[in-house]
């Protein structure tokens, strides 16, 4: 009974801290790894258990926009592991959910802040801050979450009226970018002088800025 007893409490951390999904119905080669490596599957557990817990401290359309953003992480998670060979310079699996683990960490959630300050999401980091003349500067820079195969850095000023900030694209005539906040979230989207979607000149191909974006504590 006793030897019984001491065998559960020693396999009860890894029960505890093993990772948040069946292994036994594990199909993606990133799954059977984290299922192999107790240090692996203890940061899947912990990267699950912060994203229940910021998800559900945010308002309904952020919900959304993270679970996006999880799900946008996480393919690219498993696409940079089924390639890591071709991709050795970049993080490692362990780094890469440590990574994400910290932004799930410093989001914050308040509802009640303005424009102004840093934003991040799976793929970079916005920042808007305040000009002395009143207006707002946007830069942002992201880059593909798989392998950094595209980049893009943009950077503008612009006025906010009726809760929006359009920002002028410093060095693309006619381009624009919109910001507004709604639920406590930054949301972004991207204006051509033709009002299409064409290739964004501040970007590599088919780069793109994402449209939700999440406050960061981290400043």
């Amino acid at each position: 009974m006793l030897t019984g007893l001491f065998a559960l409490a020693l396999a009860s951390p890894q029960i505890v801290e093993g990772p948040s999904f069946d292994c036994t119905a594990a199909l993606e080669p990133v799954e059977d790894a984290i299922c192999s490596s107790l240090e692996l599957a203890r940061l899947d557990m912990r990267m699950d258990r912060r994203y229940v817990a910021v998800r559900r401290a945010l308002s309904p359309e952020a919900r959304r926009a993270l679970g996006e953003d999880q799900r946008w992480f996480l393919g690219a998670r498993n696409e940079w592991f089924e390639y890591r060979e071709q991709w050795s310079d970049f993080p490692n699996l362990a780094d890469r959910m440590s990574d994400r683990i910290a932004f799930l960490d410093g989001i914050d959630t308040r509802r009640g802040a303005g424009l102004t300050g840093r934003w991040r999401n799976a793929a970079g980091v916005a920042e808007i801050e305040a000009l002395a003349d009143g207006r707002l500067k946007l830069t942002i820079s992201t880059a593909s979450p798989v392998n950094a195969r595209w980049t893009c850095e943009v950077s503008g000023t612009g006025q906010v009226s009726n809760r929006v900030l359009t920002v002028e694209v410093d060095g693309e005539p006619g381009w624009r970018i919109l910001a507004t906040v709604t639920g406590g979230m930054l949301r972004i989207e991207e204006r051509d002088p033709d009002g299409g979607q064409g290739q964004r000149p501040y970007c590599g191909h088919n780069g793109h800025l994402g449209s939700g974006w999440f406050r960061s504590r981290a400043g």
